[in-house]
Formats: structure tokens, C-alpha cells, sequence
């Protein structure tokens, strides 16, 4: 299984097109990295679609565990709330991902009206930095409120607490502003690092980057 993140404001940090991969990986492990930059969502849009051709098909969306595919994380559902709890999209929306913050509080921007919060891509939080954020898919954002650094873990789909591994994961960054800084890092069921790689700067607009493995390794 793969996976996509079709929406993510990790922003004002940064990029450059390098790779690392870690001398701990496993015997025979190869690794694809896919990155685009751009000021509009049709700039990065053909890597996006590249990336998730590599994962493989089909999207299987909320199905049950599936051994091929992929899936995608979609901020932009109308149901996602505000306040999106960390497991969200593997307990409400099961796509097998949990998410950890330092302090554990994300937010989606532009909740559904029958939230009552009034936010135009974070104008709640910070109105000069909304100002600037770019949404690939609109109208909805994602970040971590208080840190800057986001874990990912998988989880079978649907089975809160079973780990899984994946071949990969890909996210699109906004307003990555410096180069060399903003980066990705993969880690196996052991915590060894198998890459990391940094993405593509573009200030006020759009970066994407992701990593595919020829086998599924990835733990977090």
C-alpha cells in the first residue's frame, strides 16, 4: 500500500532536490523520489498524478486492508472537522495513516458550516499567513498548530493499533520558503532511517514531494 496526502500547510519552512538514503536500508531496497514545484495547483499537478501511478492502482479509498493500491488523504472531505484528532483518518475515515504532534492539535481549514467556526484558510489562527497559503485542492488546508515537525504512522486500515508498512507516502507543502530545510524523513518498523529527502522551496506557492520503495518497509 501507498499513500497520498492531497492537502498539507507545513509552512514557512523549506527545500532543496537532494536525497538521502540511509546506509541501514535493507538489502535490495531501491527508492523512487518524485518532487515539482509551482505557483498554481496545475503546476505540481502531473507529479501528484506520477506519484500515485507509482503506488500502484487502484485509490482504495475507505475500503478494508487491501495488499494492492493505494490510498489518499483527503483534508478536503466535508466531514473532516476543525479540531481533527490525530487517528481521525484511520477510526472515522479508515485510510490506515495517524497522525502525532509534539502537542497532539492539528487543524483543518474552511470547516463544514454546521461546525459554526468561521475560518478561511486559517484566517482564525494567523490572517497575514492565510494571506499566502495556496490550497492544492480547495478549499481545505491541514497543520499541526503548535510544532513543526508532524509524524505519520500506519496503521492497518480500519484496525486501530495494528501496525502496517507502506511503500511509500507523498504530501503536497505550501509556502516552503527556504531551501535545505523542509524535509521528509522515512523509518522502518525498527526506527532506522531509510531516507530523507528535502523538498522543492517555493514561497507563496505549492511543493510536492514524495517517496516510493520497491518494497513496503515504511513504518513511519
Amino acid at each position: 500500500m501507498g499513500f497520498l496526502a492531497r492537502l498539507s500547510a507545513v509552512t514557512a519552512m523549506a527545500a532543496a532536490a537532494v536525497a538521502v538514503v540511509s546506509a541501514h536500508r535493507p538489502s535490495g531496497l531501491r527508492a523512487r523520489v518524485v518532487r515539482a514545484r509551482g505557483s498554481a495547483a496545475g503546476d505540481i499537478r502531473p507529479a501528484f498524478e506520477k506519484f500515485g501511478r507509482l503506488l500502484n492502482e487502484p485509490d482504495n479509498g475507505s475500503g478494508p486492508p487491501a495488499r494492492d493500491g493505494r490510498r489518499s488523504i483527503n483534508w478536503d472531505a466535508d466531514g473532516v472537522p476543525f479540531k481533527m484528532p490525530g487517528d481521525f483518518f484511520n477510526t472515522v475515515v479508515p485510510r490506515g495513516a495517524v497522525f502525532d504532534a509534539k502537542r497532539g492539535e492539528f487543524r483543518v481549514s474552511n470547516p463544514p458550516p454546521v461546525q459554526h467556526i468561521v475560518d478561511n484558510r486559517f484566517t482564525s489562527l494567523n490572517k497575514k499567513l492565510a494571506l499566502q497559503l495556496l490550497p492544492f485542492s480547495a478549499p481545505r488546508l491541514f497543520t499541526p498548530l503548535k510544532n513543526n515537525v508532524l509524524k505519520v504512522r500506519f496503521e492497518v486500515p480500519g484496525k486501530r493499533g495494528v501496525k502496517a508498512t507502506t511503500t511509500g507516502f507523498g504530501a503536497v507543502l505550501l509556502d516552503v520558503d527556504r531551501e535545505r530545510l523542509t524535509s521528509l524523513e522515512y523509518f522502518d518498523v525498527h526506527g532506522r532511517r531509510l531516507a530523507k529527502v528535502f523538498a522543492p522551496a517555493k514561497r507563496g506557492g505549492l511543493s510536492f514531494l514524495g517517496v516510493v520503495f520497491n518494497k513496503p518497509v515504511v513504518s513511519k
